[in-house]
């Protein structure tokens, strides 16, 4: 469960990236926004397709996967791929899932691991030796397990609600409608540069926030305002439309940095601290 126990997911259009030309850039950039996720335990991000832009969802989708992967399963899930390439020199996440080698001790028992089934019905848990599988799993597809017991080695297929922990984000591909009407969330709040200064809405927002048990913030792109992407009716069809940086010194403000900076304020308005 993500900021302050509700549900949070972060919704953006696939031309997020129109404005980096390097897959160094391109990858550098959903870094930042995979690591903006993570510190605030986003769990979904959600990428919406813009029809004029250059249909970068597929590598938007498949590095920020990459991204939320524990290091030890990265090989086993990801063959090489050139949409990959610059992947591996981002610094990890370290979010909870992402555990670290352990000594195969009784500390172990009860833990939560992400791990990959195996064909002999075991599961590779990034440990020194494979875990007896409890529970069905497809051969090669991720699982979340909890170590049963160390001697012998057994991990039970659990879902990854259970985790009490952080446990990371999904990524969902969609359109622009069902971003809008998506009935998952209680609360969908979009950023512009038209819509009202945030400190403006800080009461009602506060309000908002105490009742919703789950939350979207929606994001434009580099060269268009959520009004240019989603149409004129945007304001009807969300909760609240906010600008989070009436103040602005700069032409434009990256999506990243919008990013970072909108759970952040979410955030603490969500504690009553603003």
């Amino acid at each position: 469960m993500a900021l302050l126990g509700r549900t949070l997911a972060v919704s953006f259009p696939d031309t997020v990236l129109e404005e980096k030309d390097s897959p160094r850039d391109k990858t550098a950039k959903l870094g930042l926004i995979a690591r903006a996720c993570a510190i605030y335990g986003v769990d979904v991000i959600e990428v919406f397709r813009d029809p004029g832009g250059r249909g970068e969802g597929d590598a938007i989708r498949k590095i920020l996967e990459y991204l939320e992967t524990p290091q030890y399963l990265r090989k086993r899930l990801y063959p090489l791929d050139e949409t990959l390439r610059f992947a591996g020199l981002l610094p990890p996440l370290r979010i909870p899932s992402h555990r670290a080698k352990a000594p195969l001790d009784n500390a172990l028992v009860g833990q939560a691991r992400e791990g990959v089934a195996n064909s002999d019905g075991t599961v590779d848990v990034g440990l020194d030796v494979p875990f007896t599988l409890e529970g069905q799993a497809r051969a090669g597809k991720r699982i979340t397990v909890r170590v049963a017991s160390v001697k012998p080695p057994v991990a039970e297929v659990v879902s990854r609600e259970m985790v009490k922990e952080y446990w990371g984000y999904k990524v969902e591909a969609t359109s622009v409608d069902q971003a809008l009407s998506d009935g998952r969330f209680r609360l969908k709040i979009a950023t512009s540069r038209l819509g009202a200064p945030i400190i403006d809405e800080k009461g009602r927002l506060q309000v908002a926030l105490r009742g919703a048990e789950s939350l979207k913030l929606i994001f434009g792109s580099p060269s268009k305002g959520l009004y240019d992407l989603m149409g004129k009716d945007l304001k009807q069809r969300v909760d609240f439309v906010v600008n989070l940086f009436p103040e602005q010194k700069v032409e434009t403000v990256r999506t990243e940095e919008a990013i970072l900076v909108g759970l952040g304020l979410i955030g603490v308005l969500s504690a009553g601290k603003a």
